[in-house]
Parts: structure tokens; sequence; C-alpha cells
């Protein structure tokens, strides 16, 4: 191993001559260069070998490469000698490439980095030469086909060896759906090429080649004739007659599926020369769009089916195209779409929650049809915190009576399920609350009717409770309330933290009382949080007495878990003696 770690460096001595003659690297900077190449040597030269190191040592000698470029520009036109360092580091990476190729053949990743090694330095033949190695050890992936096609068609400009590898990679991956258009695709820029060349000879092979494909391929869901119809767009009017011959396969084969028809709509709302007749106006073609989707709806009459028409008909609406006439149009559509899913009893709980916002938005919504909405969706979707929420706004919009509003408020959180969702429809009473002048007084009782619910709930709105007393009612009565919730009630580590903040922010700070706080979190939250400890002990330091620091030390040391007093500890020294974060 040192016999050819030393043989490399006497080859590369002329490199450092001529960087240092060059004046492009000063006598340091090439110090380095060496140290640094020494440690790479002796990495990929080790016993036990990692391809890791292969790629760190390639990765240093394309960024010295780089560094250079920029280097060189300091230098005129033509440097005797720069040629002669470029294509030695270039010797290097080749060398270092081929070992690791050989060696990790079975790592796929050094294949890749090696395609795109050539690929930055234009060195197509030397990509080419590695493409069958390559697959034979990683035929197994379609990507690794599809790398082999791409770059000897778009980079290596041989259109012979990519058909090869197109079918080959066909034949080992039948249901590959890139493999299958990507040889489609290939044809037909071939037919293009022909009937530009006025060869009419070849044309009618090479269509007839792309049909053979499509139609030997046998796993055609929606997704293949998706991306097929897009492929096929860029080669018209040569492609029409296997976009004809594919859609109508797709109609026959899938028309069962809802997202077959949402295709078919789709390309008829963007105008596709596939499906529509030319030279239909946008009302046409969103006329057109709808009858698609009624004749799926007949075929396939679930909530899918009308979700992707309302979807379609969302995204219609977003559109900025077209006068006000045909905005009105797409509108109306919405609401026929929702309206004809409504009625049919096939919204599905997301698309409820759409239609009623979207009723709601109006200042002036029809109370009826409002009302019939959410009994639907509360019939059908009792668990649903979003339509119990949206039930509650609009009873606070319409401006109903406090017992009417608590009343729905009472079935809403006995109907959902988890307490993020009452918490949420909480917040909502609590909103109207604070919003009504009247109720002004009532706010509090409420804060005590929530804090008495489950454990979440309640321990979610006692800090809040906390915040809202010290504002209205003073710190005093902040304070007893903090107390009589520690004492009697489960209380999570943020009330403690809010009461202490609360008693921080007083001009005249009680010291007793903010010990209390820090007392009370440490004792319940003490063994599993090291970041309360340190709060308690940066209180003492800066406000309370500071002898006590060791002695808080102790006691986290004796409660705290062995990974949470690891985390404690590195901390603690920094508070100590801060110049150690230096």
């Amino acid at each position: 191993m040192t016999e050819l770690i030393e043989l490399r460096r006497e080859e590369a001595i002329r490199e450092y001559e001529y960087m240092q003659h060059l004046k492009l690297f000063t006598k340091s900077e090439i110090s380095k260069i060496k140290t640094k190449r020494l440690y790479h040597d002796y990495k990929v030269e080790r016993r036990s070998k990692n391809v890791t190191d292969f790629i760190n040592y390639i990765t240093y000698e394309v960024n010295l490469f780089h560094l250079l470029l920029e280097r060189r520009k300091r230098l005129p036109s033509k440097t005797a000698g720069y040629d002669g360092l470029e294509k030695s580091i270039h010797k290097r990476v080749r060398v270092l490439y081929r070992r690791a190729m050989a060696r990790f053949a079975s790592e796929y990743r050094i294949w890749t980095h090696f395609m795109r090694y050539c690929q930055m330095r234009h060195f197509y033949t030397d990509g080419s030469r590695v493409l069958n190695r390559m697959l034979n050890f990683h035929g197994d992936k379609p990507k690794a086909w599809l790398s082999a096609i791409n770059w000897e068609y778009r980079l290596a400009n041989n259109l012979t060896s990519a058909k090869h590898y197109n079918l080959r990679g066909l034949q080992r991956h039948p249901e590959c759906r890139e493999l299958c258009l990507s040889l489609i695709g290939i044809q037909f820029d071939e037919a293009k090429a022909l009937e530009k060349s006025k060869n009419s000879d070849g044309l009618p092979k090479a269509l007839k080649m792309a049909q053979l494909v499509y139609k030997n391929f046998e796993r055609k869901d929606v997704e293949f004739f998706q991306q097929l119809l897009e492929e096929l767009k860029k080669y018209r009017p040569l492609s029409d007659a296997l976009a004809k011959q594919a859609i109508d396969t797709m109609k026959t084969k899938l028309a069962d599926k809802e997202e077959m028809w949402d295709l078919l709509a789709n390309l008829t709302l963007q105008g596709s020369e596939f499906v529509v007749i030319a030279d239909a106006d946008s009302k046409d073609l969103l006329a057109q769009c709808i009858e698609i989707y009624h004749e799926g709806i007949a075929r396939v009459p679930s909530k899918k089916m009308y979700s992707l028409y309302i979807e379609s008909m969302l995204k219609a609406n977003d559109s900025a195209e077209g006068s006000e006439k045909e905005a009105k149009a797409k509108r109306k559509a919405l609401a026929r779409a929702f309206k004809e899913a409504f009625t049919a009893e096939q919204l599905e709980e997301e698309k409820m929650q759409q239609y009623l916002k979207l009723l709601l938005h109006n200042p002036s919504p029809k109370d009826e049809l409002v009302m019939a909405i959410i009994e639907k969706g509360i019939q059908q979707y009792p668990n649903s915190a979003d339509i119990w929420s949206l039930y509650l706004r609009y009873l606070i919009q319409k401006n109903v009576e406090l017992e009417q509003l608590e009343s729905v408020f009472l079935q809403a959180t006995t109907s959902v399920t988890t307490n993020a969702s009452r918490i949420t429809l909480w917040k909502i009473l609590f909103q109207y609350y604070h919003s009504q002048s009247n109720l002004s007084q009532s706010v509090g009782d409420l804060y005590r009717k929530a804090i008495s619910q489950d454990s979440e709930v309640g321990q979610h709105f006692q800090p809040i409770y906390l915040d809202h007393l010290s504002k209205s009612e003073g710190i005093f009565v902040a304070r007893r309330e903090y107390n009589r919730l520690v004492k009697n009630f489960l209380t999570p580590l943020e009330l403690h933290l809010k009461m202490a903040s609360l008693e921080a922010m007083q001009e005249h700070k009680n010291i007793k009382e903010l010990r209390n706080c820090y007392e009370n979190a440490t004792q319940r939250f003490g063994k599993t949080n090291p970041s309360i400890w340190l709060e308690y002990i940066m209180f003492e330091r800066d406000h309370g007495q500071a002898m006590l620091m060791p002695a808080l030390y102790e006691r986290a040391k004796a409660m705290l878990d062995d990974d949470a007093f690891s985390s404690f500890l590195h901390e603690y020294e920094l508070l100590k003696n801060p110049s150690l974060e230096d």
C-alpha cells in the first residue's frame, strides 16, 4: 500500500510544479492539496475499502478542478503546461472511477456518479462504454435502462443504440410505463425526422413500430393513457391516429374507472385536439366537459366520480381566463355540480365542507339550502369537526340566541371523537363570548367549564384562563386560581410556565411565588424534562438566590433519567461558564 501511495505522490510532482509555476496556487495551498490527497489515498488503499471513500476522493478532485477553472481566468488564453495539469486531474478521476466500478459494481450510485461526471465534462464516449456493464449489474432497475436510453439518445446522439437499450429494457420490464412511452417517443421523433427529410419510405415503418409498442404494452391504466396522450401532443398530426386508437381503447376498457372519465372530461375542457372538434369555443368546451362527467356518473355513480366532477369545476373557476359571461357560466356549472352531488347524496365529507364554505362566503346565504346541507352533513358525517365548526359559525353569523348556540355546541362536542376536535369547537365558543359585550362577565364561567372537561381539553385552557384572569382581574386572582388548579387538577407544564411568566412581568416581583411555580413544575415534570430544571436554575441565578444553584443541580441529577441528564449537564456547564460556548 505504501509503495502505491508513494508512486502516486511522485506522479503528482509535475502537477504541483505547474501549479506553482503558473501561479494558480500558493505554496501553502499546494501543501494543503498534498496533505488532502495523501489522506484520501490512505482511505482508498486500506484493506477494508468503502465506496464512500472513493466518492469523497473523486468529489475532492472534481472540486479542485472547478477551482482550477476559476484560477485559469487569470492566465492568457494559451498557457503552456495548463492542459497537462487538467489532463492529469482527469486521469486521476478516471482511474478512481474505474477502480470503484470494478470493486463496487453492485453499488448503483457509483455508476450514476460516473455518468454525471462524464456529462459534466462531455465525455460521451466514456459514458457509452460503461452502459453495458452497468446494465449487467443493474438491469433489474428500470431507471438504469432509462438512464442508458437517455444517455445514448439525448447526449451521445446514437439512435440505434438508444432503441436497442429501450427494446432490451422492455423485454426485461414489460410492465414499465416509462420504458414504453420512451420507445414510442423515439419512434415518433424518428418519424418526424423522416417526414422533414421527405423520406417517405421509412415513415410508415416508424409509425407502425410506435403502434406495435403501444399495442404490446399490457399495463394500460389511466395514468398510462394520460402520459401517452401528453407525449403524443408533441407529434401532431403524425400521432393523431395512435391518439384516437388510445382514446377508443381507454373508453372501452376503463369505462368503470372514475379517473378515466375525469381524464377525458379534462382533455375536453383543455381543448385537446385529440378529443374535441376544431374551433370549439370555451362555452362549448365546458358544456362538452360536463356532458362527459354526466356520462361517467351514469356509468359509475360513486362519491369519487362526483368529487372529480366538482374538483374539475373548481379548477375551471380558478382560471382567470375568459370573459365575464364565461366566468358566470363556470360559476353556474360549479353550483350545478355541487347541487347534483348533494341531491344524489354522493358528497364526500371534504366536498360537503367546500360546498358549505362557498355558500357561507356569500353575505346573504340561502338559509334553507345551508341548513339542508348542514343537516345532511351531520347525518352522514356526525364525527366531522369541520362540519360542526361551520354550523356553529353559521349560527354566530345569524346572531342566534345563546341557548341555541350552546345547544348545538353540546351536540357537537358529544359527536366528535377526538379531544383536538373538541378544543377547536371550544375555541369557536370562546371567540363568540369574547365578541359579545353582554357576555364579558360570563367568560370566566366558560373557562371554568372548559377546565372541568377531559384532561386534554381542560389542560389546554388552563394557561389561557390564567392569562385572561391576570389581564381582567389582576395577578392576585390569577395566583389564587393557579394554586387551586395545582391542588385539584392534573396540570400541564405550560400552566406553570405561564404563571411564572405572569409573575415575572410584575413590576414588583414576588420571588416566593415565582419559585413556587418552578417547584411545582419540577415536581411534576422533573424526571424527563431537563429544560425546566435549567429555567429554575437561571431564575435563581438572575432573580433568586445563586447559592441554591448547586442544590438544584443535585436534585436534577437525582430525578432526571440518564439521557435527559446528559442533555441537562451540557447546558448547565454553559450556564456556569458561558465562555465554554466559544
